[in-house]
């Protein structure tokens, strides 16, 4: 029974689950400073920073910062590590002097893996940060273990054409509704639109969530053709793509990706009654999450 426990903890801790083996669930963390060509970059490490793996979690937007996905640091343990980050010219990150191109986003995530001396991670990207993730693993497939996206796929011109229509029913929908204002200010005002409730109960690191529409705006402006599907065909690497029932940029990104990622073993699960954040529906989210990641830890 003693090594039949022993087993299971070892497990546990390959996926961050520390407190089912009776220690302490609250991860260590620290932060560095990490240098890029034109930008420095805040990160934040969850667990062992010396684990023997990474999960490296990118941040939806482009122009919000890391702050909202905290509660990603329970999946930190003495095998895995959580990072996160503020990409560029959000939240603690500098403002980089040579734009926002997607090059440069690679860039800024490698420079990443490299201050850690991780030989290769897993990625959690989150809405744009699943766009940046999957673009970083076209460009360095060898150093990317596994990805998992939340709210995010493959854009295409149709696939965003699509969506933003989505989304735009239902802005109306809730603005008609009095749930939304009609001249919409700010990021707050929005947010009752990407949730499956609209009257969900913020945690505050969504609450508080930084956004920046210069960095949102200047991004989209040197993205341009951002049409990267036909990159894609070549991974390998197992990828689960987690999709709220009611996101409101409905199905037309997952649809995308699993035409892009033929040749990647994909699994695609809808998470019923939540929108575009995991926050609305944490237990069969953090529950998949987990099981992935220990299937990827035994391959």
């Amino acid at each position: 029974m003693r090594r039949e426990m022993a087993t299971l903890c070892a497990l546990a801790l390959t996926i961050g689950g520390v407190a089912a083996c009776g220690q302490e669930s609250k991860p260590a963390v620290k932060e560095l400073e990490v240098p890029g060509d034109d930008v420095t970059l805040n990160v934040r490490i969850a667990g062992d920073a010396d684990a023997p793996a990474v999960l490296v979690a990118l941040h939806g937007g482009p122009g919000n910062s890391s702050d909202y996905m905290v509660s990603l640091e329970q999946l930190a343990g003495t095998h895995l590590a959580v990072v996160t980050y503020d990409q560029r010219g959000t939240g603690r990150s500098s403002k980089p002097s040579d734009g926002y191109s997607m090059p440069r986003y690679i860039a800024d995530v490698e420079a990443v893996r490299q201050a850690l001396g991780a030989e290769d991670v897993h990625l959690l990207g989150h809405s744009w940060g699943g766009v940046l993730a999957l673009r970083y693993a076209a460009a360095y497939p060898e150093r990317v273990r596994s990805i998992i996206l939340m709210g995010s796929a493959v854009i295409t011109p149709e696939a965003v054409e699509a969506a933003q229509e989505s989304k735009a029913q239902r802005i109306l929908a809730l603005q008609e509704q009095g749930i939304i204002p009609p001249t919409i200010q700010s990021l707050a005002d929005l947010l009752p639109a990407y949730f499956s409730d609209p009257h969900f109960v913020m945690p505050s690191e969504l609450q508080d969530m930084y956004f920046n529409p210069v960095v949102e705006r200047k991004t989209w402006e040197a993205l341009r053709d951002y049409d990267f599907s036909a990159e894609l065909d070549t991974l390998d690497q197992p990828i689960l793509i987690l999709w709220g029932e009611d996101d409101p940029f409905g199905m037309a990104y997952v649809e995308a990706a699993r035409r892009a990622l033929s040749g990647a073993r994909v699994e695609v699960v809808l998470l019923d009654g939540c929108g575009h954040y995991w926050h609305e529906c944490p237990d069969p989210f953090f529950e998949h999450v987990r099981a992935f990641l220990e299937m990827a830890a035994a391959q």
